[in-house]
């Protein structure tokens, strides 16, 4: 059975809320610092933030802009199948592409702003949900530069199972930005 709009959206906001509740207790210094080669949590909110925008951009837009990438001709797959095709498909690509990717001057504001961004872009996302029938969620198509063409239900699905994927490569204690620097 496919996720209600209720469903999503709820997986949404709690997946923002875990981002927000990391950032949170990290000092602004801990927030920007890399650790082991990788992004900071900074960082990888600002890709989060690139890589939901035009969904939620699209998805507040008229539907006729979607309709130049056709329609469904099969059913919308379950969250758990879309996160098993993104996580088998970072094995062939581990790279944000440089639209998906921060830039220092993303970087040159402080931990709120960057927060801010996120979690707004995150409510977008949530408040254009309500715009859309079950029926356009499954039908409209969104190209997805790794994964191809999704529905716009799958590319919810996406967005949740990216910021899961994400979430999980944290590091998991506050000692690690202690003790790297």
């Amino acid at each position: 059975m496919e996720s209600t709009q209720t469903d999503i959206t709820s997986r949404l906001v709690t997946d923002c809320q875990l981002f927000i509740d990391v950032a949170e207790h990290l000092s602004e210094d801990q927030f920007k610092r890399q650790i082991n080669g990788k992004w900071s949590v900074a960082e990888v909110m600002q890709h989060l933030y690139l890589s939901a925008r035009p969904v939620a951009k699209l998805m507040a837009g008229p539907r006729d802009v979607l309709k130049q990438w056709g329609f469904a001709e099969m059913p919308s797959r379950s969250y758990e199948t879309i996160a098993a095709i993104y996580q088998k498909a970072l094995g062939l690509r581990r790279l944000a592409p440089a639209t998906m990717t921060p830039r220092p001057e993303d970087m040159a504001v402080e931990k709120h702003v960057i927060v801010n961004r996120f979690q707004t872009i995150y409510q977008a996302l949530v408040e254009s949900i309500n715009g859309w029938s079950d029926d356009e969620l499954d039908s409209f198509l969104i190209p997805h530069p790794l994964l191809g063409y999704l529905t716009v239900r799958e590319m919810l699905y996406f967005t949740s199972a990216h910021t899961q994927h994400h979430l999980v490569l944290l590091p998991d204690e506050e000692s690690t930005y202690l003790t790297n620097g």
